[in-house]
């Protein structure tokens, strides 16, 4: 089979894909035109696929030409809540909706390999399913990814690219363990006794023991937890009182925690709560501490890492990234990889000789020669997994 071949012909089909949806974006749970487009693709490839209830992920099924195991490829299809200033001649039409992710490269790498793959599937010795799923910025969506992967008796291995716009164009980050950071968002509310300004020895001051947490949270990764696991905690926003003179009875802080080794979540958690509960006892105050949902890790299978390095020298310019540190981002395809051995690879997309805006900006945008490689880097693993013996 000449894979090579395939992608010289079908490379511009993945570049006018991305900027379709590129130009299309939709939010989380609202992704229908955007898998309508799908669907229509893969009815002109000859693609039998389903919807993924309750919502509207799409699951195709490209079965080989003899009896074997089971891959399953995943993209995801949301976009973000995002204005955007990128300038592009195909400059998104939703207005502060933006793909500013990559998502849209995710979902024409996943097309252009289904493309490559069932052209060549007679050769193919078992079955790849190609996964759009919804929702994965909000947190969503891998359920029902889970739930279908269950129905059709499991699959042998699920793997994945994320496209980055500050990882060199050409380069693929493929590490064994953890690749994604495990982070979830908490509120803390901090309950005391208002009062009067001129007056701080007759209240319950809800800011000084605010801002102590603050401090002290920031000083749990390189105190109170482990010094080779990369962590963080962080506050993002802070909202207490009304006016200059006047001691309120609530602050409340907003944040997050990374971490990235099994069960880090749970060791920082409790470092909280004993920090929260100490600063509470010096000022007489009161807290509650609320976690706002969270993904684990995106921790890769180390064999499935191996065999894909040794796939990078078949792909024309792709090279391992030079970088080896995992990043500092979450993804839900933590979620699936608990379940199901398999990896998640970072393909570098950065526009060399501009300027490089990160994921989530609003000028985000990337290197359309990464795209090939990209859907040519998942065609061949799914192709090697398959075939060997």
């Amino acid at each position: 089979m000449d894979v090579k071949k395939l992608y010289d012909d079908y490379e511009a089909y993945i570049i006018e894909m991305r900027r379709w949806f590129h130009r299309h974006p939709e939010l989380s749970l609202k992704e229908q035109n955007t898998s309508r487009k799908i669907q229509e693709e893969l009815q002109g490839m000859g693609i039998p696929f389903e919807v993924l209830a309750p919502n509207c992920g799409v699951a195709a099924t490209i079965k080989g030409g003899k009896e074997g195991k089971t891959i399953a490829l995943r993209a995801d299809i949301d976009a973000l809540p995002v204005k955007e200033e990128t300038g592009l001649e195909f400059t998104s039409e939703n207005e502060g909706v933006m793909h500013a992710c990559g998502h849209d490269a995710h979902i024409a790498m996943m097309l252009g390999a289904a493309k490559v793959l069932n052209e060549v599937k007679e050769e193919l010795a078992g079955t790849v399913i190609c996964v759009f799923q919804v929702a994965e910025e909000t947190g969503f969506g891998y359920k029902e990814v889970l739930d279908y992967f269950d129905s059709i008796g499991g699959v042998d291995s699920v793997i994945g690219l994320h496209i980055w716009s500050t990882l060199p164009e050409g380069e693929i980050l493929l590490i064994p363990n953890s690749v994604f950071a495990g982070g979830v968002g908490y509120d803390l509310t901090v309950k005391g006794e208002g009062g009067h300004g001129g007056r701080p020895d007759l209240v319950k001051d809800p800011i000084k023991a605010a801002c102590e947490m603050v401090l002290k949270f920031a000083s749990i990764p390189s105190n109170f937890y482990d010094v080779l696991d990369h962590s963080v905690v962080n506050v993002g926003r802070i909202e207490a009182g009304t006016i200059g003179n006047v001691f309120p009875s609530e602050a409340k802080l907003y944040g997050g925690f990374r971490w990235y080794k099994p069960g880090g979540d749970k060791v920082i958690l409790e470092k909280m709560h004993q920090i929260a509960r100490g600063v509470c006892a010096m000022y007489g105050v009161d807290y509650e501490l609320v976690i706002n949902g969270g993904v684990p890790p995106v921790s890769n299978n180390a064999e499935l890492i191996s065999r894909a390095k040794g796939l990078v020298k078949d792909v024309d310019g792709l090279e391992l990234a030079k970088q080896t540190d995992p990043i500092c981002a979450g993804d839900n395809f933590g979620y699936i990889l608990e379940k199901y051995k398999g990896f998640y690879g970072v393909l570098g997309a950065e526009k060399a000789g501009d300027t490089v805006y990160p994921q989530h900006h609003c000028k985000f945008d990337l290197d359309e020669k990464a795209f090939r490689k990209g859907s040519e880097f998942m065609a061949r693993f799914a192709i090697d997994f398959l075939n060997a013996e």
